[in-house]
């Protein structure tokens, strides 16, 4: 910071002191052995970005030798790591927990487990679709969101 001044706006832009940041931002990195090397464009992130996991399938079956399949499905940061610059981490965990509780319906009341692949496997296609730019275009309006995928995914 150039200055403390508790009266001021002491996080404005104007008060930052980047080239301080940029160095603890190094220290820090160092000590916790991740690259120390900025881009010319690069800004400063408290978390590292640079590698997100998702899983290939929302859902699946694990046979049991005694009895029926058992159904996992995935939700939320188990199922897609957020990318919390863009702001998608909350919206995406709580439509995959609405994706898996449909798709849990389906297997409980049909028992077809093709059609909880299927059902499975095209929401969690729409979900990665949905992106902070094209959110509009891919969801539908919150206030008709139930608990069927279609209601949710403009594309299901």
């Amino acid at each position: 910071l150039h200055r403390a001044d508790p009266e001021g706006a002491l996080l404005d832009e104007s008060n930052v002191d980047y080239a301080a940041l940029k160095t603890f931002a190094q220290q820090v990195a160092e000590h916790f052995e991740l690259p120390t090397t900025f881009t010319e464009t690069q800004s400063l992130f408290i978390f590292d970005f640079s590698d997100t996991h998702r899983h290939e399938q929302a859902l699946f079956f694990l046979e049991k030798e005694d009895g029926p399949p058992m159904l996992i499905a995935m939700a939320g940061d188990a199922l897609l790591e957020p990318f919390w610059p863009t702001g998608l981490g909350c919206i995406r965990g709580f439509l995959s927990a609405l994706d898996c509780v449909s798709s849990l319906g389906v297997w409980f009341t049909t028992g077809d487990r093709e059609a909880v692949a299927t059902r499975g496997e095209r929401a969690y296609r729409a979900l990665k679709s949905v992106e902070a730019q094209t959110k509009d275009m891919t969801l539908k309006p919150e206030s008709e969101w139930r608990l069927d995928p279609a209601t949710r995914y403009r594309v299901f």
